[in-house]
């Protein structure tokens, strides 16, 4: 008897493994569940841990301890709201018609979808302080934040906590955002929206978190960082590696010049070598490589996954 129980379990499961679902909702559950299975397997200090370390700038390298409470908090949250199967069925049918003439970003804005994240408030502290930002400032009274690209604003506004919580400063938080369903998400949140850069000067911190990789001509954008920071200022700038450049507003979707030259490389390059590159770029605008960390570039999840990840290196640069 228990024979046959175990044989007809085994049939049975075999039987799930080669199903494939007819229907476009039943596929789309179908991927759901066996997507989050993946994701249930996903050792997290993988997303901040290093194999190796880049020859030249190993020893700036400041390794995160793995996710802290308020990154499981956020992903719980991501994977309560993408779970919530008739809202994401709306989503997905409003993108099939709003894709026609806006793009990714703009459609994320006007469903108030697709935050993001990539530190916690201690995180960033532990950061910040490692690397120096804290540092001969107990006069001031003042900090001026502007984040390029800001998106929704939730990343900033972690950052906005954390100087918030260490000090007493009034802080004036800034922002550039080409969306314009992003620039009025920002705008409620009580943003100063800019229409570019340049209107701001002698900033205290620059936050350019994964934009480098996705605008015209980065060179000229991490030029016009160096010219806005006051002289004791700091920018803090994210990338994706591996490296892959793309322009959302361009028919073409291709920059002027890419970040890291020259584009594709001759052979393939290895992180750590990307990692070079990038630092060496930084270092010929002027900037001073102070420390750097590797963190996940998480996205909040949709009908197909509970979240979305890549992996990001994030560096903290002075003149």
């Amino acid at each position: 008897m228990l024979f046959f129980v175990l044989l007809t379990l085994f049939l049975f499961s075999l039987a799930m493994a080669n199903y494939r679902p007819r229907g476009a909702i039943a596929k789309v559950v179908f991927d759901r569940i066996h997507n989050d299975d993946v994701i249930q397997q996903v050792d997290m200090m993988t997303w901040y841990t290093m194999g190796k370390l880049p020859r030249k700038y190993g020893c700036v390298y400041h390794p995160m301890a793995g996710p802290d409470a308020l990154t499981l908090e956020w992903l719980e949250r991501s994977k309560k709201t993408s779970g919530r199967f008739w809202l994401q069925l709306c989503h997905e049918i409003a993108k099939l018609f709003l894709n026609m003439f806006m793009t990714q970003t703009d459609v994320n804005g006007f469903l108030k979808r697709g935050s993001m994240f990539i530190l916690s408030e201690r995180q960033f502290d532990e950061f910040l302080t490692a690397g120096g930002f804290f540092q001969h400032r107990e006069r001031q009274s003042m900090v001026n934040v502007c984040d390029i690209g800001a998106g929704d604003g939730e990343v900033t506004q972690r950052l906005v906590r954390t100087l918030q919580q260490k000090s007493t400063w009034l802080v004036n938080t800034y922002a550039t955002e080409s969306s314009w369903t992003m620039r009025n998400r920002l705008n409620e949140k009580n943003f100063i929206v800019l229409e570019s850069l340049n209107q701001i000067h002698h900033a205290d911190l620059i936050v350019c978190f994964n934009v480098l990789d996705r605008c015209f001509d980065p060179h000229v954008m991490l030029t016009e960082i160096y010219e806005s920071l006051d002289q004791t200022g700091f920018a803090l700038i994210a990338l994706v590696l591996p490296y892959s450049h793309y322009v959302e507003k361009n028919s073409s979707h291709l920059p002027l010049r890419t970040l890291l030259e020259p584009w594709p490389p001759a052979k393939r390059l290895t992180v750590e070598e990307e990692l070079e590159m990038f630092f060496d770029v930084l270092q010929t605008v002027g900037f001073k490589i102070r420390l750097w960390t590797k963190a996940p570039y998480l996205c909040e999840g949709d009908l197909r996954q509970s979240f979305y990840w890549l992996t990001d290196y994030v560096v903290l640069c002075s003149k």
